[in-house]
């Protein structure tokens, strides 16, 4: 086997080379050669460790290169064979070329042990360290018939395996079609960020046993001239895609901080204002910095705020259970908002520093008076009690279901059957203290 050099600098220096790409090129062009001599495949894996930027960013670049040089070592021990390549495009990626293979299903059972190899857990000093790994395959000659065309579709496969939940994907003309137009939204939202142009409504949340509105959840509209209406999940997947995952995040909560702000001054209502954050939000460990500064910048009450986190998928995530501890240090409130929780998501959920948990009854309507529906709904309520929980009913089709819901002990709803989501100056015209 083959491999670019991985040189480990002295303490302090510039980091190392990822690898030599051209010499990298010219051993994939020689074996191209050869399999289309003797007919035979060639299969690339293109992985994206995850890993080592933030490594550089922490511990520095001589330790990154350590870093790099043992998953070389990994992957050459556990995945490669003595005539096939390894090498690097970047401080985060590595290239490994498949000599020979009988056809694609050798290369993604490849790509899966790499998976595994990679994804052990490594330390650094007393730290456990999880490189996330994503790994994107092409073949010779399905794919591409030279090396440059397999290894920007083999890159093109590993964007795609980044947001998928087995982390691996062969290349496909129709991913990579959906990447352009995801590039072209990335470049549509990094303006609207830059040129705060998003759009911020306002759903009321009302105190169930007191009749009146205590907050409001706020929910981004982005609305893109070529695209329309953009869901707030694709926006943040955008956001992420283009390293504005904080630039977002940042905008969204300043903005919702600045009306919950006017609300109380201007209008005289002193509101709880929530937030929704899709779950891999928590994978960003300057998560915490972000919401702590705009908190300080609008000189709200912590304990106004409410973190809602849209899905359990990364609880068990170590950074993510980081993430979620220094936002409750904040002092903030954290809600869960995931209307497909597993059952067996509750186990992890015990243990999570939540203070709130949202049901959706949308469907609620027909089943009001069902004594088996009701049973269901007052065993939910007692559960999240048990886990001190805070029960929000969102999706409240009229006020029979509200009132059973209050019956239960549900304490906060919120639903479009008293009012849509409003823009700012709306929610103030409806809800403001009059004072004349």
């Amino acid at each position: 086997m083959s491999e670019a050099q991985l040189a480990c600098p002295a303490p302090g220096s510039a980091p190392s080379s990822a690898a030599e790409p051209p010499a990298l090129a010219e051993g994939l062009r020689r074996l191209i050669e050869a399999r289309r001599a003797d007919g035979r495949q060639l299969g690339l894996l293109f992985i994206d460790c995850g890993a080592i930027g933030r490594i550089d960013a922490a511990w520095g670049y001589s330790v990154g290169d350590a870093v790099r040089k043992r998953l070389a070592a990994t992957l050459r021990a556990n995945v490669l064979r003595g005539d096939d390549l390894l090498g690097a495009m970047g401080r985060d990626e590595f290239v490994c070329v498949l000599a020979a293979v009988e056809d694609s299903a050798v290369a993604a059972l490849a790509a899966e042990k790499s998976l595994r190899a990679l994804n052990a857990p490594f330390w650094i000093g007393e730290d456990e360290i999880f490189a996330r790994p994503a790994i994107g395959i092409a073949t010779f000659p399905l794919h591409g018939e030279n090396a440059e065309s397999l290894l920007q579709r083999a890159k093109s496969a590993c964007a795609a395996a980044r947001g998928l939940a087995g982390r691996v994907a062969e290349y496909a003309r129709d991913s990579e079609e959906s990447q352009t137009a995801r590039l072209l939204m990335e470049n549509r939202l990094r303006t609207a960020v830059s040129e705060d142009t998003l759009e911020l409504v306002f759903q009321p949340q009302y105190d169930l046993q007191l009749g009146q509105i205590m907050g409001a959840e706020s929910l981004l509209r982005w609305r893109e001239a070529a695209l329309g209406l953009v869901p707030a999940e694709e926006a943040f997947s955008a956001a992420e895609a283009a390293g504005q995952a904080s630039a977002l995040v940042s905008s969204v909560l300043n903005r919702a901080l600045r009306n919950c702000s006017e609300f109380r001054y201007s209008a005289g209502l002193d509101l709880r204002i929530a937030v929704n954050l899709p779950a891999r939000a928590l994978l960003h460990a300057e998560l915490p910095e972000v919401v702590e500064r705009a908190v300080r910048t609008w000189s709200l009450r912590p304990g106004r705020l409410v973190i809602e986190i849209g899905g359990t998928s990364v609880l068990a995530d170590p950074v993510a259970r980081d993430t979620l501890g220094r936002l409750k240090k904040i002092g903030l409130k954290l809600s869960i908002d995931d209307p497909d929780l597993a059952l067996s998501s509750l186990f992890r959920l015990a243990a999570m520093p939540f203070q709130e948990i949202k049901i959706d009854v949308s469907h609620a309507n027909d089943a009001v008076g069902a004594a088996q529906y009701a049973r269901v709904l007052q065993s939910l309520i007692e559960l999240a009690h048990h886990l001190k929980l805070g029960v929000v009913a969102v999706g409240v089709p009229d006020e029979a279901v509200a009132n059973r819901l209050k019956d239960l002990g549900c304490e906060t709803m919120q639903g479009d059957y008293k009012g849509p989501a409003l823009e700012a100056a709306a929610f103030v015209a409806r809800f403001g203290v009059d004072e004349e």
